[in-house]
């Protein structure tokens, strides 16, 4: 049990990767209850979405192919692939289904998609029971949208009722993990994790920011293949920054720590003065509050999983100074971003007591992208939505931020996929996550908050894997 756990970790350090990442738990609540406007407009039902044109959601005449439509044509069955029943990890990655249980609600009262109106269907695979979830969904649901499962390499189980390919499935996922999952076909992610590319922008301006720190780095992961696919992905983007040096690696057992001493050991033996962390928070927090116990002086650098209000909890003064880089918009800045505002009002009147969380507004993003698709793909197709006219449709799309939910990004079929440059950097300054680099509207600040380099983007060296392609898809 403890050893699947630390494959729970990779749903987020993978995750980071792209762009966004942690929603087991959220920053302080930024939000109540539903925001208005001068007018009295209330955002939460307002048929618009933050900078995306037309509305999203709204009645019609669309149909759905029947022979794809899953439990019926009456509605579009929608699965949400997550892991919530985990014994392991009660709720884990129940933000994604949050995040879509209130986009259905807000999407259904504008009409639905075309006049289709969404049933969420719940895919909880429970880390371990994957080949069951989709048994499910390949027997329920027109399409998966929005969500992840921590082991989405098992969706490829080579049985006809719940292989991902052999059952002619299509995903528009919150999130990948598996380099097989990521780069497969037969899904368009809307923040790409892809396995071949990296960015490195986050790691040029920590060592512009820091150059004492930067320059002697190091790397703590969990002994996983999974896990030394991020690992491997953070070494060859540091070994591309002029300034920045590896250290060595402080590997952990997945099995899990009682101690954390004798790698905040290591750590000190390797003079690092910064460190990523290629895990979840909880651990982290063992490992750093030991190092600094005993006498670690050093930076943390951190993935976007880290965004997580459990850092600060757990960590306290520890945790001070720790750099976290972002590709997404924060609940923080939600008065600066229309559709993050947006975000939180829904969830607060279509899904009150959810909860809030990076992988939540990826989530949203992903449903965002599926809705834009089978509107272009209604409108192209006589009304009716299956399946390659989907896909087709968001893989057409080249330029996308959820409407303002995060960085601008590309959601090219797999085979395509590049990950994105722009990034920003948080900083955890007197216990809260705070703006550090590029400062609105200040240099380096290539577009809404974010530093997009032409240079922040490498290929990976190491070998990662490949996808689980089937040839016989066109996308």
């Amino acid at each position: 049990m403890k050893r699947a756990l630390v494959v729970v970790v990779v749903a987020t350090a993978l995750l980071g990767g792209a762009c966004g990442a942690k929603g087991e738990s959220s920053p302080e609540d930024p939000g109540g209850s539903s925001t208005t406007t001068a007018s009295g407009k209330d955002l939460a039902t307002d048929p618009s979405f933050g900078d995306l044109q037309g509305d999203i959601c709204g009645p019609g005449e669309f149909s759905v192919n029947p022979a794809e439509a899953g439990l019926g044509t009456d509605k579009l069955y929608l699965g949400v692939a997550n892991d919530r029943s985990a014994e392991i990890r009660p709720g884990l990655n129940k933000v994604l289904y949050d995040s879509s249980v209130a986009f259905a609600g807000w999407c259904n009262d504008q009409g639905g998609i075309g006049g289709l109106p969404i049933e969420i269907v719940d895919i909880d695979a429970g880390v371990f029971n994957v080949e069951a979830a989709m048994t499910k969904a390949c027997a329920e649901v027109f399409a998966l949208v929005g969500g992840g499962l921590v082991q989405d390499a098992l969706e490829f189980s080579n049985k006809a009722g719940s292989d991902f390919h052999q059952c002619g499935m299509i995903d528009i996922p919150g999130f990948a993990v598996s380099v097989e999952k990521a780069n497969s076909n037969g899904q368009v992610q809307p923040v790409p994790n892809p396995g071949g590319t990296v960015a490195n922008t986050w790691f040029q301006d920590f060592s512009k920011l820091y150059p004492t720190e930067a320059a002697n780095w190091a790397v703590a992961w969990g002994q996983l293949p999974s896990l030394e696919v991020v690992k491997i992905k953070y070494t060859d983007a540091v070994a591309s920054v002029t300034g920045m040096n590896n250290r060595g690696e402080i590997t952990y057992p997945p099995a899990g720590v009682t101690d954390w001493t004798p790698y905040a050991q290591r750590l000190i033996g390797t003079s690092a003065d910064s460190v990523s962390f290629v895990g979840e928070v909880d651990n982290l927090n063992s490992f750093l509050l030991k190092a600094r116990e005993q006498g670690w002086k050093g930076r943390p650098l951190l993935e976007t999983n880290m965004y997580d209000q459990r850092l600060i909890e757990g960590s306290g003064a520890a945790a001070e100074g720790a750099v976290v880089r972002m590709g997404l918009h924060t609940l923080e800045e939600a008065d600066k971003w229309p559709a993050i505002q947006k975000y939180i009002d829904i969830n607060a009147k279509y899904q009150p007591g959810g909860e809030l969380g990076a992988l939540g507004i990826q989530s949203l993003s992903a449903w965002l992208l599926f809705a834009t698709a089978a509107n272009k793909c209604g409108a192209n197709n006589k009304g009716v939505l299956d399946r390659t006219c989907i896909l087709e449709q968001a893989a057409a799309v080249k330029d996308w931020t959820g409407g303002g939910l995060h960085s601008p990004q590309n959601p090219a079929a797999s085979s395509e996929a590049v990950a994105s440059s722009c990034n920003m950097l948080l900083v955890v300054k007197d216990g809260k996550f705070t703006r550090l680099y590029p400062k609105l509207d200040g240099a380096g600040d290539d577009v809404d908050g974010f530093h997009c380099p032409t240079d922040g983007v490498i290929k990976v060296t190491g070998d990662v894997g490949e996808g689980k392609v089937d040839p016989n898809r066109p996308i």
